[in-house]
C-alpha cells in the first residue's frame, strides 16, 4: 500500500470520527427528561447549604422575619463569635466545652477510631486469607453472621461492656474500634485474596519474618485499599455523633455539641450562629472529600507476578 493510500484511509477516518449520530426525537426527549431530574434533583440538594448559609449572615430578629430573604449585612463576624457561643455542659454542668475544644475532640476521635478499626480488620483479614489454621472457616463465617445483626440490638451489651471495662467517658474508648470484623473486614480479605502468595515466599527465602513479610511487602501493596477505606471511615465517624452522646460525656465532638447545643438551647437561641457553626462542622469533611477524591472513587486492585 502506498503513501497516498494511507493518507486517504486516515483522511476518511478523521472524517468519519468528527461526524455526529444525530439523535432521534425520542432520544432527545429522554435526554432531556433526564437532565431534568438531575437538575431539579442537584437543587434539592444544594439548596439546603446555600439556605443556612444566606440565614448564618444575618441577625437573630432578622432571621426570624424572613427566613427566606437576603441578610441586610452581611455578618461574616458571625463564623468568628460562634466559637465563643456555641458551648455545651459536661457531665458537670459547672463546666463547659467550646467549638474549639469539640473540634480538638472530633479530630482525634475520627483519625484514632479510623485507624485502630481499619488496621485490626486488615490484620484479620491477612490471616484468615493467608493462612491456614484451625477455626478459620468458623472465624470467617462468624464475621458475616455479626454483619447482618441489627446494631440496636447489640447497643444495651455494649453499653454494659464499656461500663465494666471502665471505659466509659475516657479516650481509652477508642480501642474498642480494634473489632477486626465488618464491612472494612470483607473488602480487605478480598483484596488479600487476589495477591499472589510468591511475593510473601520470595520474602521467607531472604529470611524475613511473618510480621516483616506483611509490613514490608504484603501491606505496602494493600496501601491503596487501606487508605481508600480509611477515608470512607473518617467521613463516617466524623459525622457519627450518637457514639460520643453515650460513652464521652466530657469529651463532646463537633456533630455531638450541635446536638447537645440544640437540645439545651431550645430558648433564646442564635440561630444564625447555629448554622454558622453546623457549616463549620461540614468543612473537614468537605476538605477530605475534595482532596482524595480520585482515591475514593477510583478501584484498587491487586498487583500479580507474570508467570
Amino acid at each position: 500500500m502506498d503513501n497516498n493510500s494511507v493518507k486517504e484511509q486516515s483522511v476518511i477516518v478523521r472524517k468519519h470520527r468528527k461526524q455526529k449520530n444525530p439523535r432521534s426525537r425520542l432520544e432527545k426527549v429522554i435526554l432531556g427528561f433526564v437532565f431534568f431530574f438531575f437538575f431539579v434533583y442537584a437543587l434539592t440538594i444544594i439548596y439546603p447549604f446555600v439556605w443556612a448559609f444566606l440565614n448564618s449572615l444575618k441577625t437573630n430578629r432578622e432571621y426570624f422575619d424572613n427566613s427566606f430573604s437576603l441578610p441586610s449585612q452581611w455578618l461574616f463576624k458571625n463564623y468568628v463569635e460562634v466559637f465563643s457561643y456555641l458551648k455545651v455542659p459536661k457531665s458537670n454542668p459547672a463546666y463547659t466545652t467550646g467549638l474549639g475544644a469539640m473540634f480538638f475532640n472530633s479530630v482525634w476521635y475520627t483519625a484514632g477510631t479510623s485507624f485502630l478499626g481499619i488496621a485490626s480488620s486488615t490484620m484479620v483479614a491477612y490471616a484468615l486469607a493467608k493462612y491456614k489454621f484451625p477455626g478459620r472457616s468458623a472465624i470467617y463465617g462468624v464475621a458475616i453472621f455479626v454483619m447482618i445483626i441489627p446494631i440496636v440490638g447489640s447497643m444495651p451489651a455494649y453499653y454494659r461492656l464499656i461500663h465494666n471495662l471502665k471505659l466509659y467517658n475516657s479516650p481509652l474508648l477508642l480501642v474498642t474500634a480494634t473489632g477486626g470484623i465488618g464491612f472494612n473486614f470483607i473488602v480487605m480479605y478480598g483484596f488479600f485474596k487476589n495477591v499472589a502468595w510468591s511475593y510473601a515466599e520470595a520474602g521467607f527465602i531472604d529470611g524475613a519474618s511473618n510480621w516483616q513479610v506483611f509490613l514490608r511487602i504484603m501491606l505496602p501493596q494493600a496501601w491503596p485499599a487501606f487508605f481508600s477505606l480509611f477515608i470512607i471511615a473518617c467521613v463516617g465517624v466524623w459525622n457519627d455523633y450518637m457514639t460520643p452522646l453515650l460513652y464521652l460525656p466530657d469529651y463532646p465532638t463537633v456533630p455531638t455539641g450541635l446536638f447537645l447545643f440544640k437540645q439545651v438551647s431550645t430558648q433564646a437561641n442564635n440561630e444564625p450562629l447555629y448554622f454558622a457553626g453546623v457549616l463549620i462542622s461540614m468543612l473537614p469533611v468537605f476538605a477530605l472529600f475534595i482532596a482524595f477524591q480520585d482515591i475514593i472513587m477510583s478501584n484498587t486492585v491487586a498487583g500479580g507476578l507474570k508467570g
